[in-house]
């Protein structure tokens, strides 16, 4: 099977994931966790200089570039051109992100350089550039099959949990996390059986604590112990709102770990 083959599978199965080039203050603050809210795995970048050089790492994601910032080095039409143009990165798909409603300047973009994601003229309210931005990650199929956004927590990630089962309090490890559940171990040889409902199950995310109740699903053996899968049963806002936060500045710290290597 070629690579392009592999690349398209992955990405109907994974989704793409949709970075933000200076993202607009707006986006940062309130924005973000909508997208994210919505299934997309979302990133911010601050550097145009090293987003070229990180990208090529993420072959088929999405570009969204904020035009109302300024660049001393460049113009955002060269910029965007020598992307689309460069080998390593001519899988993007591009667009463009601007509250400027000059059209002679989408038409530069839209026309001259055809970025195949548009322009994307932003709006002063949060609900209509929501609604914007997510009709045109639908179109793109930016979430493929996946519903939810996972994050892998290593085992050196001081993520965990306990439990209370038959009165006693079981405490673990997360290893990766979801807003729909978790694959967990215990500590100290404690098992769970499929099925065990978790009324009590708090889990510690690096200092934010998170209450709710779970169900195991399934297990599986990895790396000398029993790995479950539970399905988290409430879903409060303010659960929900905790568990993206954390799941989201995970993976922005990750990526932003990575570029500071670059």
């Amino acid at each position: 099977m070629s690579e392009t083959r592999i690349e398209q599978a992955d990405i109907v199965e994974l989704g793409r994931k949709v970075f933000f080039l200076y993202p607009h203050s707006v986006m940062q603050e309130q924005l973000m966790e909508l997208i994210f809210q919505a299934g997309y795995e979302v990133y911010f970048l601050r550097d145009h200089m090293k987003a070229v050089r990180l990208l090529p790492d993420y072959p088929g994601s999405l570009l969204f570039v904020n035009i109302d910032e300024r660049v001393k080095d460049t113009t955002w039409e060269k910029y965007v051109a020598a992307l689309m143009q460069n080998p390593k990165t001519q899988s993007l798909r591009i667009g463009v992100l601007s509250y400027n409603s000059d059209q002679t300047l989408a038409q530069k973009f839209l026309m001259e350089l055809a970025v195949p994601c548009g322009f994307v003229q932003l709006k002063l309210g949060l609900a209509e550039s929501a609604r914007i931005l997510l009709s045109v990650l639908e179109a793109n199929e930016a979430r493929g099959k996946r519903k939810f956004v996972r994050v892998i927590m290593p085992r050196e990630s001081a993520v965990s949990f306990s439990v209370k089962q038959d009165n006693n309090y079981l405490t673990g490890y997360i290893r990766d996390l979801s807003i729909a559940g978790m694959a967990c171990s215990l500590l100290n040889g404690a098992r769970l059986a499929n099925g065990n409902e978790l009324a009590d199950l708090q889990l510690n995310l690096r200092g934010t604590i998170v209450r709710t109740s779970g169900k195991v699903v399934g297990s599986r053996e990895v790396d000398d112990s029993t790995s479950y899968v539970v399905m988290f049963t409430s879903d409060t806002s303010e659960t929900k709102h905790k568990l993206h936060l954390f799941i989201y500045t995970t993976l922005q710290s990750h990526l932003d770990r990575k570029i500071a290597s670059l």
